[in-house]
């Protein structure tokens, strides 16, 4: 390309295009009637030494292909060339238009031969120039690649900035950096944190998926019968961590290509989404891989308006893609496309895919007994792709070798649920033990059934088979309502406790938007997380999500209507742990109590359990002294034991504040300032 430069600048030398006006010419004489057809031939011996050294250069240059073709090696514009059908002259424009931006040279050569500071680095004119020797039939096939519909331009491969008609000649020409690297021979570089697009190639082959054997082939099967005219788009359905990406990258590598993950979350909103999108998919395909199509589902819902403008993305993109999505989203695909769900592991299929793992990234096992992974299983409800990327990071993690394998395990897999939970939900440290409560006899057998129906699950669903008659309602639901501290949120951090799972509070604030649809997608982010980490969820004050549906009077009311309907449905296929807790137990929809696993109420305590609750919120290591009557204090002062914890807690300040020990009389003081706070004009009314 330097020499063709440089021979174009000598032809334009040699009639009069290029110079600088003498003191006998008018200004731009000889530019004038260079382009009127009247050469002035000033340099003829530079032109044709230019053009003999071009015409050595490219015979050496043949030479050179042919050897390397001979020698079975494949070069990366071969391939290109291949892959796209691209003609000898649409070779010739693409290197043409890359070449300024891999060779400094090139691009001074280029501004020299422009000679025109307001145009672009490399435009049609230019092109027109440097390639077609002033050859009319060679300038109109020039111009022909350059169309819309030629491969070049179809494809991505060579960007054209949107002009109007009269500017398109000196509309300015680039070549896409993907394209670049690919030329270079770094067809897969990394753009870098914060990318759209991630690459991803195949570890494993499809027999060793933990797939059912129907959907590999079946899926095999729909790819030999798609042919060029219809290439084939790819739906994968399911939880994340199921392993779709990874039969992607399987089914990828089949035809030679990488997989490119387009994570669609990741592009302009609005009107701009659609381009944007179509964009990255040319990129996948410069890049000779695979496109992706991932996130849809979490896109906002207001783009709904732009739905048809993506089907159309989606239906003039020359090649396949592969979708991954979850269960039930609709994505704006013309019919004709194949579907395949992703099922989700049994507990038994999970351990397996845990010492599968395990052994692949070569692990240390010494300490790791058969039960180690049977509590991962039993604990993480998560997929084949999670359990590989929890176990990749842990294999890369050199620093807490020390550490037993099962806690580094247990800690990377929880990492991973909060960041899918991020700033909905937060993580509730302190939970309660059994002496910290008062309950009755009837609600400890409930709570100790709740209990169980999680301990014991892998038995009746597995081991029972109750799992093929059960297809919905198989999570573990409560409601406790009750008085304003009577413990319903310290029993829910009890049973997580006793289940050794974290429990996280859902933080209604933040899951509730104001724009259609947003709402359900927090609360499947929230339900799918809790599934996966089985962690325990609490809906504090549930009464404001999950109220009774009203007769439809406005918009406000159907679109309220919906997200109840919604949270019914999740209802029914969620299989996790879920805690909802109410002071209002009447406002709640009487299709979620049907719904529920356990339904329990927490009544105001008598004066026996109030004496439990006093004894039970003074810590021993608290310095006292005298005697505590705190049957007096149950008797004289009917409160509800959350009530009962801020007044110890009161006391204990008041006599660090002092700096005495505690006693009763600190007791009774704090009770008299918990009274006044709540308005309440005598000390023996009853609270809560």
């Amino acid at each position: 390309l330097v020499l063709q430069a440089s021979m174009a600048i000598a032809d334009a030398w040699d009639s009069g295009r290029l110079g600088m006006p003498s003191d006998d010419t008018l200004p731009f004489e000889q530019e004038v009637l260079a382009l009127s057809g009247h050469r002035a031939a000033s340099r003829p011996k530079m032109v044709a030494a230019a053009r003999a050294k071009a015409h050595h250069l490219g015979s050496w240059l043949t030479k050179r292909v042919r050897a390397t073709l001979a020698l079975n090696r494949s070069l990366p514009l071969v391939e290109l060339a291949n892959q796209f059908s691209l003609s000898g002259t649409a070779i010739e424009i693409l290197l043409a238009v890359a070449a300024p931006t891999l060779r400094f040279e090139v691009a001074r050569l280029y501004g020299i031969l422009s000679n025109d500071e307001a145009r672009p680095l490399c435009d049609r004119a230019l092109i027109g120039i440097l390639l077609s020797s002033d050859e009319e039939e060679r300038r109109d096939l020039i111009a022909a690649e350059l169309e819309e519909g030629a491969p070049l331009i179809a494809n991505g491969i060579i960007r054209i900035r949107d002009v109007t008609a009269d500017q398109r000649l000196f509309a300015p020409l680039w070549v896409e950096r993907v394209l670049l690297a690919r030329l270079s021979g770094d067809a897969f570089f990394s753009d870098g944190p914060g990318a759209v697009t991630t690459i991803r190639f195949a570890d494993r082959t499809l027999d060793e998926l933990r797939l059912p054997d129907k959907i590999k082939r079946d899926i095999v099967i729909e790819l030999a019968r798609s042919d060029r005219h219809s290439p084939p788009r790819i739906v994968l359905r399911g939880r994340p961590g199921l392993g779709r990406a990874a039969l992607l990258a399987v089914l990828a590598a089949r035809v030679n290509m990488p997989l490119a993950i387009i994570d669609s979350e990741r592009l302009p909103r609005g009107n701009a989404f659609p381009g944007a999108l179509h964009d990255e998919l040319l990129r996948a395909k410069l890049r000779g891989a695979l496109p992706c199509v991932s996130g849809m589902e979490n896109r906002p819902s207001e783009e709904g308006n732009n739905s048809e403008h993506v089907r159309e993305v989606f239906r003039s993109f020359v090649g396949p893609i592969g979708f991954r999505t979850s269960i039930d989203y609709k994505l704006p695909l013309d019919p004709g496309f194949a579907s395949y769900t992703l099922p989700t592991l049994l507990e038994s299929e999970r351990a397996d895919a845990w010492r599968d793992s395990i052994d692949r990234h070569e692990l240390s096992v010494e300490g790791l007994a058969a039960k180690d992974i049977d509590m991962l299983a039993a604990r993480y409800r998560v997929g084949p792709g999670t359990i590989e990327t929890v176990v990749n990071i842990v294999a890369q993690t050199e620093e807490e070798v020390a550490k037993p394998l099962v806690g580094r395990l247990d800690f990377a897999a929880r990492q991973h649920l909060e960041s899918r939970l991020g700033d909905i939900a937060s993580r509730v440290d302190r939970l309660a033990k059994w002496e910290e409560v008062a309950l009755t006899e009837e609600m400890l057998d409930s709570i100790r059934e709740f209990i169980g129906r999680v301990n014991h699950r892998r038995t009746v669903y597995e081991q029972w088979g109750f799992s093929a008659k059960m297809a919905t309602s198989r999570g573990l639901t409560a409601l406790f309502y009750g008085l304003p501290g009577t413990g319903k949120t310290m029993v829910a951090g009890l049973i997580a406790r006793e289940l050794g799972l974290d429990m996280y509070r859902i933080d209604l604030a933040k899951v509730t938007s104001k724009w259609i649809g947003e709402t359900e997608k927090n609360l499947g982010k929230v339900f799918d997380a809790a599934e996966d980490g089985q962690a325990v969820i609490l809906f504090d004050e549930a009464d404001s999500l999950f109220a009774k549906r009203t007769e439809v009077r406005s918009s406000v009311d159907r679109y309220a209507n919906l997200e109840v309907n919604y949270l019914l449905q999740r209802f029914d296929s969620f299989e996790g742990v879920a805690i909802l807790t109410t002071n209002m137990e009447g406002s709640i929809d009487k299709a979620f109590k049907r719904r529920l696993s356990l339904r329990l109420e927490f009544p105001f305590p008598d004066e026996e359990m109030r004496v439990r609750l006093w004894e039970a919120h003074i810590p021993k290591e608290a310095p006292q002294t005298g005697t505590f009557n705190f049957c007096e204090l149950a008797k004289k002062y009917p409160m509800s034991g959350g009530y009962i914890r801020n007044c110890t807690l009161r006391a204990a300040f008041l006599a660090a504040q002092e700096g005495v020990l505690l006693s009763h009389e600190h007791l009774v003081r704090a009770i008299h300032l918990e009274y006044r706070e709540m308005g309440k004009l005598s000390a023996g009314g009853r609270m809560g």
